[in-house]
């Protein structure tokens, strides 16, 4: 499992065809990057670190690889996007 905390379509593409399972950081859910990566963390990057060693410290042992075999990112940034557009339209509220 390798963390890409910035922007790196090329690296995590290269990593994901390595066999990595690739986690991201990403702004855009529409990214290169996002739309590469095993999990991507639709966040900041500061606000979602903390978060992500939280979780990882807190998994059970073989809970990571379940977790990898079960996820499923696009239907993740599906949500992401969804989540956005619903703010988007109540933005002018």
């Amino acid at each position: 499992m390798v963390l890409v905390p910035l922007e790196d379509g090329d690296r995590c593409e290269a990593l994901r065809k390595m066999g990595k399972a690739v986690i991201t950081v990403d702004l855009n859910p529409l990214s290169r990057t996002a739309r590469t990566a095993t999990l991507t963390v639709v966040d900041e990057l500061t606000r979602a670190l903390p978060a992500i060693t939280a979780a990882c410290a807190s998994l059970e042992p073989g809970e990571r690889d379940r977790l990898i075999a079960s996820l499923d990112n696009t239907y993740l940034l599906r949500a992401a996007i969804d989540e956005m557009r619903e703010r988007l339209a109540h933005a002018l509220e």
